[in-house]
Order: C-alpha cells, then sequence, then structure tokens
C-alpha cells in the first residue's frame, strides 16, 4: 500500500474542515429557524456551492 504524502493529507484536512465549518453553519441555521433566508442569501451568491445543489428545489 503506497503512503500518501503529507502535502495530500493536509490539503484533505483543509477541505474537511472547510465542509465541517459549512455543515456547522447550516445545522446552526435550521435549530435557528432561519433557514429560508440563509438558504436564499447563499445560493444567490454561491448557486453552484455543493449545500445549494444538493437542497435545490
Amino acid at each position: 500500500m503506497k503512503k500518501e504524502t503529507s502535502s495530500n493529507v493536509l490539503e484533505k484536512i483543509d477541505i474537511a474542515k472547510e465542509r465541517i465549518k459549512e455543515l456547522e453553519t447550516m445545522i446552526n441555521l435550521w435549530e435557528g429557524g432561519k433557514v429560508a433566508s440563509f438558504w436564499d442569501t447563499e445560493c444567490s451568491t454561491n448557486p453552484s456551492s455543493p449545500s445549494c445543489l444538493l437542497f435545490n428545489d
């Protein structure tokens, strides 16, 4: 089994941390009842974000 270089692992960690932040933001807004305004703002600003593509009706 080939060992990954540390730079690849660090890049994956950075990507995972960014995704965790996105998910925490979504959860906090859902729990606070501000879902609609968040999605309107987020998806108008960044319509190709994974979250908008996932939850776009």
